[in-house]
């Protein structure tokens, strides 16, 4: 390669660096100023709310369903927690020692991923799919997975009433459900055919690694 190549090479190469650089930096400045865009806007929501609603307006409240919004519009997962749901979250507050058997997600209502094997709710035959619009009578609408999770807990034997929607049906219908102290999620092995095992875990926790071990070594022999 002659000088004259290096040097055209070496310039080429710099504005190459160049452009990547300052591409990278444009592309955040237009993030950041996309983010920028949205919060004025919802600053000039905020203000026609305050100054031309029909009535006085709780601002505290109005925020909390602004930031509730936001979150819910991340994924199902997100939530906004309220200051005295996130004492319980500090506190490992789950909402009593019994619990249905139910694991949720949200969509529009509180959605059923799973009733897990031999509890409460696979009993009363929930299954997943089915919508939980209300709990002991207080509307899923607006509530976390993790808020109604906790409401789905309480002591043994005390009873919990779900409005529970099924497929197109039109009409809710109302199960009860005794709540139970469930241990944690069971592993199930067994062979799928003589070259593939299958293990269900129908809950994930801290003390699932040892179980799932001795169930995928037993399936290895």
């Amino acid at each position: 390669m002659t000088p004259r190549s290096r040097t055209f090479v070496l310039i080429l190469s710099t504005c190459i660096m160049a452009f990547a650089f300052v591409g990278g930096y444009l592309g955040q400045a237009m993030a950041k100023d996309d983010a920028y865009q949205g919060l004025r806007v919802f600053e000039d929501v905020v203000s026609l709310v305050i100054n031309n609603y029909v009535e006085p307006v709780d601002v505290r409240q109005a925020m909390k369903g602004a930031m509730r919004g936001l979150a819910d519009g991340l994924d199902p997962e997100s939530a906004f927690l309220t200051p005295d749901l996130v004492k319980s979250v500090e506190a490992a507050d789950l909402g009593g020692p019994a619990e249905v058997g139910l694991d949720l997600t949200r969509q529009y209502y509180l959605r059923v991923v799973a009733a897990r094997d031999g509890s409460p709710a696979a009993r009363a035959g929930l299954r997943p799919g089915d919508f939980i619009r209300a709990i002991d009578g207080r509307p899923t609408r607006d509530m976390s997975a993790y808020e109604g999770t906790r409401l789905l807990r309480g002591a043994p034997g005390s009873k919990v009433a779900l409005l529970v929607i099924r497929g197109n049906a039109a009409d809710p219908h109302e199960v009860a459900l005794v709540r139970e102290r469930l241990a944690g999620g069971d592993v199930s092995s067994r062979m799928a055919n003589p070259a593939t095992g299958y293990i269900r875990v129908s809950q994930f926790s801290k003390a699932r690694p040892g179980p799932l071990k001795q169930a995928a070594d037993a399936l290895a022999k």
